[in-house]
């Protein structure tokens, strides 16, 4: 058996080291603006971007995590990159929808909704592909 690179999830991980730092920087400048070094000390605008930020962690490295192992136990190059694709967009979806004054919009809920059926699907895959194994 030859090791294939995992390039599809390479790819992703950039992707979403980007959003990442980018995110992380809204934070910096939000911190910057209301000279708060911890907390969020009350301010809105500095609560959304910490929560902005922080939100996007708790999903990506997990999913990243799971499109590499999916990847590497040969799950399908097509529907990995649907999945990362799908992930990726529902996370920009997530984040504008957390940027606007009205939280709960269509642009958050697509966000949920993609996370949540990316989710969905790629542990049903994995769960699939560990199972056909034993």
């Amino acid at each position: 058996m030859t090791f294939t690179p995992p390039l599809i999830s390479a790819a992703t991980a950039g992707i979403l080291i980007i959003m990442q730092t980018f995110l992380m920087l809204t934070v910096v400048r939000a911190r910057r603006r209301n000279r708060q070094s911890l907390g969020d000390g009350g301010h809105q605008d500095l609560l959304v971007a910490v929560r902005r930020h922080g939100n996007f962690a708790e999903n990506a490295a997990i999913f990243l995590v799971g499109f590499a192992l999916l990847e590497l136990a040969g799950g399908g190059r097509i529907s990995l990159v649907v999945l990362c694709a799908a992930f990726v967009l529902g996370r920009i979806s997530h984040a504008i929808g957390l940027s606007m004054p009205k939280t709960v919009n269509r642009f958050r809920v697509a966000g949920v909704l993609l996370t949540a059926i990316v989710g969905t699907a790629l542990g049903v895959r994995l769960l699939l592909l560990g199972l056909s194994q034993l």
